[in-house]
């Protein structure tokens, strides 16, 4: 009884997990492409060093603030001051009078509860 117990409870584990992404995907908490097995440009993803990972196209800039918005059309505010580390397509340093609407880019920050990005890095693509 002891062995099949635990692999019952297993399983119950593994449907429970399964069922709650599916309500996150659902209710647009929990973007599809963070569950996306990667192949090839992943334009969104959670990153081990940096906390979060987007790529996308600078659709609006304010003053130390990008719209982004990646390829599923998801949209992304994204805050970055001056220790922000800008880097250019040649890996150049870049600075905030580089960045404009219409580049592709990728940002690497922490993700706020609210949804907006503190950028740690922006890359110019």
């Amino acid at each position: 009884m002891g062995p099949t117990l635990g692999f019952e409870n297993r399983v119950q584990s593994q449907n429970t997990l399964r069922r709650c992404l599916s309500v996150l995907l659902l209710a647009g908490v929990l973007p599809f492409t963070m569950l996306r097995a990667r192949t090839g440009a992943q334009p969104l993803r959670l990153a081990q060093e940096s906390g979060f990972t987007l790529e996308g196209k600078v659709t609006q800039k304010t003053e130390g603030k990008l719209t982004v918005s990646t390829e599923e059309n998801i949209i992304f505010h994204v805050r970055y001051d001056e220790k922000t580390d800008i880097r250019l397509k040649d890996g150049a340093q870049g600075s905030d009078k580089d960045l404009k609407a219409g580049l592709k880019v990728r940002v690497e920050g922490e993700l706020s509860e609210s949804g907006e990005i503190s950028a740690h890095k922006i890359e110019v693509l």
